[in-house]
C-alpha cells in the first residue's frame, strides 16, 4: 500500500488547549486532507500566551504548539523573520523528520512568508489560505504587502475564502491564476437538526469575539432603540472578549440589564441549539471574509442580520436568507432586527440555499488545489 505525501500546515487559526472552540472551521476543513495525506499541524503561538498555558500543552507528531516570539508593538515588517526563526528553533529538526511534500500556510502575514521560506528550505511544495483581515488590514502595510507578493509568487496555489478577498489580492498584484476561491463548508448533520430550545425567551444571537470590530456595541445599540418595541425580545452573545464590560455597563445605565444574556465561550456541539432557535443570527461586524457562524445560521434556517462586507454578500441571498446593512450603524442594526422580526422567514428555503456550502465540496476543491504543481 503506498503510504500518504507527508503535509504539514502552519496556522495560529487554530483550537488551543485553553481555547477549544477556536478556529473550529480550520479544525473541520484540515481533518478532511487526511484521506490524501499524512496531516501534521504547526500551531505558532504568541509567547505570553505559551509561557502561560504551557503547562497545558501535549505535543504529538500531529499537532504541535510552538512559541512564537516578536517585539510588541514595534519592527512589525520583521515578524515573518521571527516567525520563521521561531519555527526553525523550535519544531526545525522536528520538520526534517517529517519530510513534508506540502507546506502550507492558513494566514497571510507572518505565517505565509514564513512558510514560504521553510518550503525553500526543505523542498517542499508551498501553498498558502487567507481568510479576510489578513489581506483587508494587514497587506494594507506597504512593508507587509511586499512580503505577501513575494510569497504569493513562491506558492504553487493560494486559497481564497471568497471572490471579494480574491478581487483584494489581485490589486495587491497577486496572479489571479494562482487564486483559488473555495468557500468554507457546514456540517449539515449537525446544524439544521431538530435540537431543544436552550432558552424560553425569544432572542437575537451573536456568536463571535467580543470585539469592537465586530459590531457588538453597535448590536447591543440597535438592540436597546427596538427594545421598547419587543419587550419579550433578549439579546444573546455567545462569546468571550474586552467589549463584555462595557455593554454590561451600558445595559445597566438603559435598565435593559436582564435581557442581556451572557453565555460566554460556547462548545461547537451547543451551537446549533442555540442558533436553530434564535430569532435571527446578527454579525454587524466592520470587516469580514466569510464567517462560518453565518453559514451555519443559514445551515439551522435562521435568518442572518449581517453587513455587507467581504464575501458575505457572496453568500447571503438577502431574498431569502436575511438582511445586509452597512457598518457601524447602529440605527440600521435596529431597522434590520425590526424587519427579520416582521417576515415570516421560510426556513426551510434557507436550508436549502445553505445546501451548497458543504465541507465534502470544500474537501474536493481543496484537494483538486493542492495538486497544483505536482510533478
Amino acid at each position: 500500500m503506498k503510504s500518504k505525501p507527508a503535509m504539514v500546515i502552519i496556522s495560529n487559526l487554530y483550537p488551543l488547549p485553553w481555547e477549544p472552540n477556536r478556529a473550529k472551521f480550520n479544525h473541520q476543513q484540515f481533518s478532511l486532507l487526511k484521506t490524501e495525506y499524512q496531516l501534521s499541524i504547526l500551531v505558532p503561538v504568541a509567547f505570553p500566551e505559551w509561557f502561560k498555558h504551557r503547562r497545558q500543552i501535549q505535543q504529538s507528531d500531529e499537532l504541535r504548539y510552538l512559541p512564537y516570539f516578536y517585539t510588541p508593538k514595534l519592527g512589525r515588517r520583521f515578524y515573518s523573520v521571527m516567525m520563521f526563526l521561531s519555527l526553525l528553533l523550535h519544531s526545525g529538526w522536528w520538520l526534517k523528520r517529517q519530510r513534508p511534500e506540502v507546506l502550507m500556510a492558513s494566514w497571510a502575514y507572518p505565517e505565509a512568508v514564513a512558510t514560504s521560506w521553510l518550503a525553500k528550505l526543505y523542498k517542499a511544495r508551498f501553498f498558502f489560505k487567507v481568510h479576510g483581515s489578513d489581506i483587508n488590514q494587514l497587506a494594507q502595510v506597504p512593508a507587509r504587502a511586499k512580503q505577501i507578493k513575494k510569497a504569493s509568487q513562491r506558492a504553487l496555489g493560494i486559497l481564497s475564502v471568497s471572490q471579494a478577498l480574491a478581487k483584494e489580492m489581485g490589486n495587491l498584484g497577486i496572479a489571479q491564476n494562482k487564486i483559488s476561491v473555495i468557500y468554507n463548508g457546514v456540517d449539515h448533520q449537525k446544524f439544521g437538526v431538530d435540537s431543544e430550545r436552550p432558552y424560553s425567551e425569544p432572542y437575537v444571537l451573536y456568536v463571535g469575539n467580543l470585539k469592537a470590530d465586530k459590531g457588538v456595541m453597535e448590536l447591543y445599540q440597535g438592540f436597546a432603540q427596538i427594545a421598547a418595541s419587543q419587550p419579550q425580545l433578549h439579546l444573546v452573545y455567545a462569546g468571550t472578549g474586552a467589549m463584555k464590560a462595557a455593554i454590561e455597563q451600558q445595559a445597566q445605565r438603559d435598565g435593559l440589564k436582564l435581557r442581556v444574556i451572557w453565555l460566554g465561550s460556547v462548545a461547537h456541539d451547543d451551537l446549533p441549539a442555540w442558533i436553530s432557535h434564535a430569532q435571527l443570527l446578527a454579525l454587524p461586524s466592520y470587516a469580514e471574509g466569510v464567517p462560518n457562524v453565518v453559514l451555519e445560521a443559514m445551515a439551522c434556517g435562521t435568518p442572518v442580520l449581517a453587513t455587507r462586507v467581504g464575501g458575505i454578500p457572496e453568500v447571503v441571498n438577502e431574498a431569502i436568507c436575511g438582511i445586509l446593512i452597512k457598518p457601524k450603524m447602529a440605527d440600521a442594526v435596529a431597522q434590520g432586527i425590526a424587519s427579520i422580526m416582521q417576515r415570516d422567514w421560510d426556513r426551510a428555503a434557507i436550508k436549502q440555499h445553505a445546501s451548497q456550502f458543504s465541507w465534502q465540496r470544500n474537501q474536493q476543491q481543496f484537494l483538486e488545489m493542492l495538486e497544483m504543481g505536482k510533478s
